[in-house]
């Protein structure tokens, strides 16, 4: 459940042709204590890959087993992903890297050897990678993901209650226990309004507790992307107080249908998504910000009106996932041209840590380089 998982359903949901013979391997980490999405349909050639807490070799060399060395792409984003190919090298395979957020930067590095072509659609990310990696900038890409284009045109409110969701995973990294002191801070100002809370996670059960005495919190675990976007039509404005995240698809799908989006500044990148002419970005914990801009916009509801209409043009204009979907399988369909990183004694290295001889032949030949350098 997530991000990373609703960003690849969307691209699998959205692709341009039937080009690519597709595998969706799905990692689940039995050891983490986490929601599961509930409405998983597996195709022909998907597998759920369950592992617990083992020693990461062992995960690897299970997980190298399904994955082919037929000429193809592969297309990772978790360190799982590419510890198995660490070990278990597919040399047929262009290895595409997405870095999500900022907390995938690491693998960049780390793993800067193995991977072919790194992709971020957060700009700032992009320019991250760059810095951390001067060396293969171009072999860097920025291409922002999408949502579908709703073609909805949102009613004004004018006078009612403002609608506000939540949409996130119910954990405490997306600042989910931020949003009663932002309903404390509004009422303290005389100002009620109506939360949605969408979603699961490992705090819902507290959370929900949290909030009980709150007669404006209410809850849903929507089944589909349908009914998601239902609900996200009679929103007013969507809240993310997030300090980790990199192009939310939650946020785009609610400024599709003209929530006005007000999140954390969890990233310089999402400022070129969220303009002032849209919404607005905070400072981290700044939840005080939140509750003024809320009020700013209960105050003025042509504004708001404004900015919905805004959020809608943007994502129509910049993120239409049928465009967006086609410059990502574009950019995959040139794997054989983009593929650049060869055997290497790194590689070599890494893929046997433990073995005597293999480290007393490589530190020969590092020493036989050295010397004819």
């Amino acid at each position: 459940m997530g991000g990373g998982s609703s960003f690849h359903r969307n691209m699998l949901a959205n692709m341009p042709d039937d080009f690519f013979d597709i595998k969706c391997i799905y990692l689940d980490p039995l050891h983490w204590v986490a929601a599961r999405t509930t409405d998983l349909v597996l195709k022909k050639n998907d597998i759920i890959f369950a592992f617990d807490s083992e020693p990461e070799y062992k995960t690897a060399k299970n997980l190298h087993q399904h994955i082919s060395n037929k000429k193809g792409a592969i297309v990772a984003n978790l360190p799982q992903e590419l510890q198995s190919l660490n070990y278990f090298w597919k040399p047929n395979k262009t290895v595409y890297f997405i870095c999500h957020d900022a907390g995938f930067l690491y693998l960049c590095k780390k793993y800067d050897y193995l991977i072919d072509i790194f992709i971020a659609h957060n700009y700032q990310v992009y320019q991250d990678i760059i810095k951390l990696l001067p060396h293969r900038e171009k072999e860097v890409y920025f291409i922002q993901h999408g949502v579908t284009v709703q073609n909805f045109e949102k009613p004004k409110n004018l006078v009612h209650n403002l609608n506000i969701v939540f949409l996130a995973r119910h954990v405490k990294i997306k600042g989910i226990y931020d949003l009663p002191k932002i309903d404390d801070h509004l009422k303290k100002q005389g100002i009620d309004v109506n939360w949605t809370i969408l979603g699961d996670g490992e705090e819902r059960i507290n959370f929900i507790e949290n909030v009980k005495d709150r007669n404006n919190f209410s809850f849903k675990i929507p089944n589909t992307s349908e009914e998601i976007i239902c609900i996200l039509k009679n929103q007013d404005v969507y809240v993310l107080p997030s300090s980790h995240d990199g192009l939310p698809v939650s946020m785009l799908e609610a400024m599709s249908v003209g929530c006005v989006p007000i999140v954390y500044n969890f990233s310089e990148g999402i400022k070129k998504v969220v303009t002032s002419e849209i919404g607005a970005v905070l400072e981290l914990e700044d939840y005080i910000g939140i509750s003024e801009f809320i009020k700013k916009l209960h105050l003025d509801r042509n504004l708001l009106s404004s900015m919905s209409t805004n959020c809608i043009k943007k994502i129509n204009r910049e993120f239409d996932i049928k465009k967006q979907a086609n410059e990502y399988f574009k950019l995959y369909k040139k794997y054989k041209t983009l593929k650049n990183r060869k055997l290497s004694l790194q590689k070599i290295e890494n893929r046997y840590p433990n073995s005597r001889l293999i480290n007393f032949i490589l530190r020969v030949i590092k020493k036989i380089n050295r010397v004819l350098s």
